[in-house]
Parts: structure tokens; C-alpha cells; sequence
């Protein structure tokens, strides 16, 4: 029999038996946060995975608490939401006064994105309720089934997921190609500027599944929304609310249930094992980053999907301090760029200046005799790069060779990514390839290619290596790692969105078969 939703504080009090009664008479979130509050099961992130996981265990009728670092970002009928890409301010940049997207200073907000300088390569990641979803290109492709075996060998069967877990993810996202009028607008010139280039180039093409509601844009389109997604705003969120984040979508869904409590603006410092439990430790900030509390959650069940860099540097940091000694020597090991390289093609005679976003036309040279290389139409809003220049981003199989370190003098695990391998190296000049081939098409263009930025870390505590086979780490029950750090490096030359919302729905779903069986 389905039992009725609960209040905020039985979920926090569920499971708590009576070691935990005294625990209980405290206030909730008490700034002095003197006893753990005890839950079923804890969530750490909000994005892709975090969201599905919540989902999973609401549905199964167990309640859950979501820890989220970032703030919530409501979109409104002001359409300012978030910050423009052409005008960042502090809403642009996470607890930073820089941003990847501008020369000049910004406020300190808990902004939307991160830009995580590591060794080798800067990494961007989405930081409020939503995570990634927030501000990625909502492209929802699998790989091919080729280029799937060459990022997880046999790791992960093709089959299950393409008839299982691919089907079931874009079913819960909600996505759709560029629709045909849309594609034929002023406004989305480029993206057939793109397509004709990259026909003429030889190269496959098509247009790519998205998480956006096309209806929105149409909206954008006739004046009747905040233009955003048209003007090729994207990286920093959509303010007409054309995208299709996991707040307003999954998470959405798992909060209507009442059995699934979202805590932004909780930053999560540390994670140990006690007994059959484990115990959370936060920071409680407000927008400015201050600190305004420092509470604690204990949960049988523990769901990490803080992303690659998140979930990563959270385990390292705590094997290095021994509080999980028995996570094993592949936590921190085989992660990836995901093949990522921005390619800036510049002095085009570009037939207008539409951006018109924020993506929509693969490009595809799997055959390079180098690497398999996938381009991305990726418009970064006009003027960004001057009015003579076409951005793409190329994806491929990245060798999964980075790895975290844990340095005891800042206590913080850090990434090292050896950018001049190489294998690294080979993976750039396959992506310069396929540039020079758009560019003899074209007639004209200088190509610059970067590998020094991504905005798809996957990899880090690896499905089948530091995993079982379903997500729950080694030497840890009721651990489980469900989010693009179980991704070993790429994602078979696509963006990892698709692939990270089906593994962590297989992941929890069969961690829920072991949690109902055995409680």
C-alpha cells in the first residue's frame, strides 16, 4: 500500500531508530548543529544524476534529502534570471571574481558556474539547484555503438543500455530535435551556415536530440518571451526557461512526491563511515558564501552525484583522511576531458550574425584517421569572439588519464591532467583535422583549437574499477557513486548528459533492488 507523502521533518526523523531519538530533539538545521539528524537516504548534487536518484527513491517510497552547494534559479516572468553571456556578473560565476567569460572583475555570488583551474585543463561545472543541466548545451545524444565500446570496452553493455536505459532517460528529460521552422528562421542562420559547411566538408550530419521546449523558442522567436536561447545565451542558463533543466523537470517530479527535500546552499565538506552509517558533514552559506551554519546528516544510504569533480575530490579527500579507508586505489584514477576542444574559426565572411542556440547541428568525422572527432554547432552569443568568427565544439575519445591527488598542505584533492601525452596530443590533431577540412570547404578561415578548457570532466571513480558493477563503491555498502565519475574519461565522442541521466537510473534502480530486498 502506498503510504502518504511526509512532512519535512519525517524525512529527516525516517530511520532514525531509537540510537537516534535524543538526536532528534534538536532544531532542524540548528546553526549550532550540535547531533547529526538521521534520514534514509542522501543525495549529494542536483543535476543529472542527483535528480534521477531522488526520483528512483521517491517513487520506491523512500524519502530523501538532495544537499545542493548551489542556490535555486527560479525562472520568472522578468526574464533576468540569469546573467547574459555578453554581460556576466556575479550570477556567471561560483564564490569567484572572475569569469571564463569575461576580462573584467564580477561580484562574489554563488553563481552559476564554476571554473575549476586543475592541472593541464580548466574545468567548467554547473553549481545550483539543476547542477549541469543548468548550464550545458542540452544536447542528449548517445554515442554510437562503436564509439561506446571505445570509451567502455566492456565495462557496460551496449545493448542494455541503448534498449533499456538510453530509451527510459530521454523519456524523463523530455527532447526533441531543432524543429523545421525553427532551423529556417533569421534567427538560426548559423545553424544552417554550419550544416552547408560541413556537408560541403564531407562530413556526416544531423540534427541533435535537446532538452529544450522548441515551443519557447518559438515564443523567443515572436516577442513574446525574453530573447535568450536565439541570441545564443546558454553556458550561464536560459532566461525564457526554453531549457529543459532537471529542476524543472525531474527533480521537479521527485519533489511533487513529498518525499524528497532539495537543500541549497549546503556545501558539502566531508563524508565518513560509522558503523553501518554515514555521516555528512556541511557548510551552510548564503549568497555570498558566508558561512551561517554547519550541520550534519547521518543516512544508511548514500547517493554521490556531485559530478566528476565534485564526487571525486569528496572521496579522495576522505580515503586520505581515512575516514572511508576502504575505498581502493582506483578512486581518483581514470578521468577525462571527455575529448573536448574548443575550435574558433575565424575571418569567415559569415552571411549574418545570427547565434541562434544553443545547439543543434552534429557534424561528424569518426573516421579520422587520428581519432573519431564530433563537432558541435556552439554558439557563444554575438559578439563574443568578434563578428568574423564561428565557434563548434569538438568531442572524441579521450584517453582517461588524469587523476586526482590529495595534497595535505591545502587538505583538498587536486586534479592533474598531462596535457602534452601523447595520446592527448593525437586526440588535438585529429580535432585540427577536421577543423582544416571545414576550412578547405569554406574557402577561407584560420582555426585555433584549444583542449585547455572542457565542460565534460567524466571519470574519476570509474564504473567497474573503483565500482561494482551498479555504482556502489569497493569496501563501501550502501556508497554508491552514480553520476559522470563512473564515465572512464569520454563518452564516445558526445556529450556526456544522455549517458550520465541512463547510468545513474540503472545504477539506483539497482541499488533500490538491494535496499527493498535487504532494507
Amino acid at each position: 500500500m502506498t503510504q502518504p507523502a511526509p512532512t519535512r521533518r519525517q524525512i529527516l526523523k525516517r530511520g532514525a531508530g531509537a540510537a537516534g531519538a535524543a538526536a532528534l530533539s534538536v532544531p532542524l538545521l540548528s546553526t549550532e548543529a550540535k547531533a547529526s539528524e538521521p534520514v534514509d537516504a542522501v543525495v549529494i548534487g542536483s543535476g543529472y544524476a542527483g535528480s534521477v536518484a531522488a526520483l528512483r527513491l521517491a517513487q520506491a517510497g523512500i524519502n530523501s534529502v538532495v544537499l545542493e552547494r548551489g542556490r535555486r534559479w527560479p525562472i520568472t516572468p522578468s526574464g533576468d534570471t540569469f546573467a547574459p553571456q555578453a554581460r556576466p556578473d556575479g550570477r556567471a560565476s561560483w564564490l569567484s571574481t572572475t569569469s571564463p567569460l569575461s576580462r573584467e572583475p564580477v561580484s562574489l555570488f554563488t553563481g552559476v558556474l564554476e571554473a575549476y583551474a586543475g592541472g593541464g585543463v580548466t574545468c567548467l561545472a554547473g553549481a545550483g539547484v539543476g547542477g549541469g543541466s543548468l548550464v550545458n548545451y542540452a544536447v542528449m545524444e548517445a554515442p554510437s555503438e562503436q564509439l561506446f565500446r571505445a570509451s567502455f570496452g566492456t565495462r557496460l553493455d551496449y545493448a542494455e543500455m541503448a534498449g533499456t536505459w538510453y530509451p527510459r532517460a530521454r523519456g524523463l528529460i523530455g527532447v526533441a530535435p531543432i524543429p523545421d521552422d525553427v532551423l529556417a528562421s533569421p534567427y538560426y542562420a548559423n545553424a544552417r551556415d554550419f550544416l552547408a559547411a560541413a556537408e560541403r566538408a564531407g562530413l556526416g550530419t544531423r540534427r541533435v536530440d535537446m532538452a529544450i521546449d522548441w515551443q519557447t523558442v518559438r515564443a523567443e522567436m515572436a516577442g513574446t518571451a525574453v530573447r535568450s536561447a536565439i541570441v545564443g545565451d546558454a553556458m550561464l542558463g536560459i532566461n525564457s526557461g526554453a531549457k529543459r533543466s532537471v529542476d524543472r523537470t525531474i527533480l521537479a517530479a521527485a519533489e511533487a512526491t513529498g518525499r524528497t527535500e532539495v537543500l541549497p546552499l549546503h556545501q558539502v565538506l566531508d563524508i565518513r563511515a560509522d558503523g553501518d552509517r554515514y555521516v555528512i558533514d556541511c557548510r551552510q552559506i548564503d549568497e555570498q558564501g558566508h558561512e551561517l551554519a554547519r550541520p550534519r546528516f547521518t543516512a544508511r544510504h548514500v547517493f554521490l552525484a556531485a559530478g566528476s569533480l565534485g564526487t571525486t575530490r569528496l572521496l579522495v579527500r576522505a580515503k586520505a583522511r581515512g575516514h572511508l579507508p576502504h575505498l581502493n586505489d582506483q578512486v581518483g584514477r581514470n578521468w577525462g576531458s571527455g575529448g573536448d576542444h574548443i575550435v574558433a574559426r575565424a575571418g569567415l565572411p559569415l552571411t549574418s550574425k545570427a547565434q541562434g542556440g544553443p545547439a543543434h547541428i552534429l557534424a561528424t568525422d569518426w573516421d579520422n584517421p587520428k581519432a573519431p572527432v564530433s563537432l558541435l554547432s556552439f554558439p557563444l552569443g554575438y559578439p563574443a569572439l568578434g563578428p568574423l568568427t564561428d565557434t563548434a565544439l569538438a568531442m572524441s575519445v579521450a584517453p582517461p588519464i588524469g587523476r586526482f591527488t590529495y595534497r595535505a598542505l591545502s587538505d583538498s584533492a587536486e586534479l592533474y591532467w598531462p596535457a602534452a601525452d601523447p595520446r592527448i596530443l593525437r586526440v588535438t590533431a585529429a580535432v585540427q583535422g577536421t577543423a582544416q577540412r571545414l576550412n578547405a570547404a569554406t574557402g577561407l578561415g584560420l582555426d585555433i583549437v584549444t583542449p585547455l578548457l572542457t565542460s565534460h570532466s567524466t571519470g574519476g571513480v570509474v564504473l567497474g574499477e573503483a565500482t561494482d558493477s551498479a555504482g556502489q563503491l569497493v569496501g563501501h555498502g550502501n556508497l554508491f557513486a552514480v553520476d559522470s565519475s563512473l564515465l572512464p574519461g569520454s563518452t564516445g565522442a558526445m556529450p556526456p548528459a544522455l549517458t550520465t541521466t541512463a547510468l545513474a537510473d540503472r545504477s539506483v534502480s539497482r541499488a533500490l533492488e538491494n535496499i527493498i530486498t535487504t532494507g
